[in-house]
C-alpha cells in the first residue's frame, strides 16, 4: 500500500462512483463527507513509511508510487496538511446538505482535491501545471451549467489559466536549458519574463483580475469560492516551489522586490474597490483577489514564505467556507445577492448574517478570529522590510472591514414586514454547519498555537518532496 493510493488514487476512484450518484444530492454528499473524513482518520493514525500494528494487521504504507514513469511521493511530514485539506474538505460537503446545488458538484470537487494533493506529490514539479490544467478544465463544468449561458468571468478564468499554465511550461522549458548550458544573463531575463506573466495570469493578478469579482457574481457562491479557494492554494504552493527549487534565479534578479510591488497593488486595489461594492458575491471576488496580494507578499519573504504560505491556507478555505455558506443559503431564499434584494434578511434569519460576516471579518483579519494570528505574523514580517508594505496591507484589511460593516448595516435594515417565510425544513441543518464553521473561525484565533504551530514549523519540503 502507498500513501498516493490512500489519499489521490481512491479519492478519484470514490469520485467517479459519486458521478453516477449526482441525481441524489444528499446521499453523494453524505458519502463524500464519510470518505474525506475517513481520510482524515487514516492521515491521523497511520504512519507513512513506519510500520503500523493495527489489531492482528501490519501495515507499512509507501510514500512513493510511480504512474506512467512520474512518481508521485507524499512524505510523513506532509501528513499534518492531509488533516487539515481533507478536514476541510469534510465541511464543505457538508454544506452540501442544506443548498441546492449542482448535481455534479460532490464529484467534481472530490476530484479537484486529489489534483490538488498530486499535484504537490509528483515529481518532476513542473507537471503540477498540468495537473492545474486538469482542475481548471474539471472546475468549468460545474461553474458553467449546461442549462445556462456561459458568462465572460468563466470564459476569461479559462483562457487566463490556460495561458498561465503555458507560459509557465515555457519558462520551465527555459529554466532547464539555463541549468543545463550554464548561465547566461539574456537567458535568465527571458525566463523571468515568461515565468512572470504565466504567475501573473494564474494568481489574477492586478490588472488581469477582472475574472474573479465577474465570477463571484454570476456563479454559484458555493461552487465559485471553493474553486477559487482551492485553486489559489494550489497556485501559491506551486509558485513557492518554483522559485525554491531554482535560487539562483532569485539572486540573479530583484524578484521579491517586483513580488511585494505587485502584492501591495493587488491589496490595496482590491480593499478600495471592495468598499464600494454593492452586490455580495463580488465583495468575496475582491476578498479572494486581496488575498492574492497576500500571497504575493509572503512569496517575497523568502525564508519565511513557506510556512507563512501553509499557515494562510487555514483562513482561506475555512474562513471562505463559511461565508460562502451564508451566501448559498441567502441566494437559495432570495434569488439574489444584490444589496437591494438582502436587505433585512438577517432579521428572519440571524445566523446566515452572523456566519457572513464573521466569515468576512476573518478574512479581513479582525482579531479573535482565524485569520488574525497568521495575518499578524505577516504584517509584523513585512513591517521589518518596510513601512509602506505594512501601511498598504492594513489599508486592504481595512477596506475589507468597511464592505463587511456595509453589508451588515444592508443585511439588518428593511420594513417591519419581511418579505421571506421561515424555511423549518433546513433551518437547523443549515444553522447547525454555520455554527460549527463560525466556532471554529473563534477557536483557531483564540487558540492559534495549536492550529497553526504544527503548519509554521514545516518548511517547502513538508509539501514538496
Amino acid at each position: 500500500m502507498t500513501a498516493p493510493t490512500i489519499w489521490i488514487i481512491s479519492p478519484l476512484i470514490v469520485a467517479v462512483l459519486l458521478f453516477f450518484l449526482r441525481r441524489n444530492q444528499v446521499l453523494s454528499a453524505i458519502i463524500a463527507m464519510f470518505f474525506t473524513l475517513s481520510l482524515v482518520i487514516l492521515a491521523w493514525q497511520l504512519e507513512i513509511d513506519t510500520v503500523t500494528i493495527i489489531g492482528p494487521w501490519v501495515i507499512k504504507v509507501n510514500p512513493q508510487l510511480i504512474v506512467a514513469g512520474r512518481s508521485f511521493v507524499i512524505p510523513p511530514a506532509q501528513q499534518p496538511f492531509l488533516i487539515l485539506f481533507f478536514g476541510m474538505l469534510t465541511f464543505w460537503f457538508g454544506g452540501l446538505l442544506v443548498i441546492p446545488i449542482l448535481p455534479i458538484f460532490t464529484s467534481v470537487a472530490l476530484a479537484i482535491g486529489a489534483i490538488f494533493i498530486a499535484a504537490l506529490a509528483v515529481q518532476p514539479f513542473l507537471y503540477a501545471a498540468l495537473l492545474i490544467e486538469i482542475a481548471v478544465l474539471l472546475s468549468v463544468v460545474i461553474l458553467s451549467p449546461t442549462d445556462k449561458p456561459v458568462n465572460r468571468g468563466v470564459m476569461r478564468y479559462l483562457i487566463y489559466q490556460t495561458l498561465g499554465m503555458l507560459f509557465i511550461l515555457i519558462a520551465g522549458w527555459a529554466l532547464g536549458g539555463i541549468e543545463a548550458r550554464g548561465e547566461n544573463m539574456d537567458n535568465i531575463i527571458r525566463a523571468a519574463i515568461f515565468l512572470g506573466f504565466g504567475f501573473a495570469f494564474l494568481l489574477a493578478v492586478f490588472p488581469l483580475h477582472t475574472w474573479i469579482p465577474m465570477l463571484t457574481e454570476h456563479a454559484h457562491p458555493y461552487i465559485a469560492a471553493f474553486i477559487l479557494s482551492i485553486l489559489l492554494s494550489m497556485v501559491a504552493f506551486f509558485s513557492l516551489n518554483f522559485i525554491e527549487r531554482y535560487p539562483w534565479l532569485q539572486e540573479s534578479l530583484n524578484i521579491f522586490r517586483t513580488l511585494r510591488f505587485i502584492g501591495a497593488t493587488t491589496i490595496l486595489i482590491a480593499g478600495i474597490w471592495a468598499t464600494f461594492q454593492r452586490h455580495l458575491g463580488r465583495i468575496m471576488g475582491f476578498a479572494l483577489m486581496l488575498e492574492v496580494g497576500r500571497i504575493l507578499l509572503t512569496i517575497s519573504l523568502s525564508q519565511e514564505s513557506a510556512a507563512l504560505n501553509i499557515g494562510l491556507f487555514i483562513p482561506r478555505v475555512l474562513s471562505v467556507a463559511v461565508w460562502a455558506l451564508a451566501l448559498a443559503l441567502i441566494d437559495a431564499r432570495t434569488g439574489s445577492l444584490r444589496f437591494r434584494d438582502v436587505q433585512g434578511i438577517a432579521r428572519r434569519f440571524p445566523i446566515l448574517g452572523v456566519g457572513l460576516i464573521f466569515g468576512q471579518f476573518s478574512f479581513a483579519g479582525i482579531p479573535l478570529l482565524a485569520g488574525f494570528p497568521i495575518y499578524n505574523i505577516l504584517w509584523g514580517q513585512l513591517a521589518e522590510i518596510g513601512w509602506w508594505l505594512i501601511v498598504v496591507s492594513l489599508l486592504g484589511s481595512f477596506g475589507l472591514t468597511i464592505s463587511a460593516l456595509r453589508s451588515l448595516a444592508v443585511l439588518v435594515m428593511g420594513p417591519a414586514e419581511l418579505p421571506w417565510p421561515k424555511d423549518e425544513k433546513s433551518s437547523l441543518t443549515s444553522r447547525i454547519f454555520l455554527l460549527i464553521g463560525i466556532i471554529a473561525l473563534f477557536l483557531i484565533g483564540i487558540f492559534p498555537q495549536l492550529f497553526y504551530l504544527p503548519f509554521l514549523q514545516t518548511g517547502i519540503g513538508a509539501l514538496f518532496p
